[in-house]
């Protein structure tokens, strides 16, 4: 049930995708050239609407992953994960102050 509900909610956001493309890609031009066939007026409202609708349909998926049974030791390493680009950017000011201190 699980698995058919995630591949659900994987073409759900795949196809809201591809139509934020096709409305990136394809969109009218501006005033002195020509427009490109099929252009349809998308309104910054309406891509903020897919957009939203977009997150609101993949952010509940993504905040319940689990580890599989077999890796739930590594549980806190993973917790740790997404903050390490923060420590080697201060890590970055903290050597240009020692080096600027010799």
């Amino acid at each position: 049930m699980a698995a058919r509900r995630s591949n659900a909610v994987l073409v759900a956001a795949l196809v809201l995708g591809l139509c934020c493309l096709h409305s990136a890609f394809v969109g009218p031009a501006v005033s002195n050239d020509r427009a490109l066939r099929g252009a349809v007026e998308v309104s910054q409202q309406d891509l903020a609407q897919l957009v939203a609708a977009g997150a609101l349909i993949a952010v509940p998926e993504a905040a319940q992953a689990r580890l599989p049974d077999e890796f739930v030791i590594f549980a806190p390493i993973v917790d740790v994960l997404p903050i390490l680009p923060i420590f080697f950017f201060l890590l970055a000011f903290l050597w240009q102050a020692s080096v600027g201190f010799r």
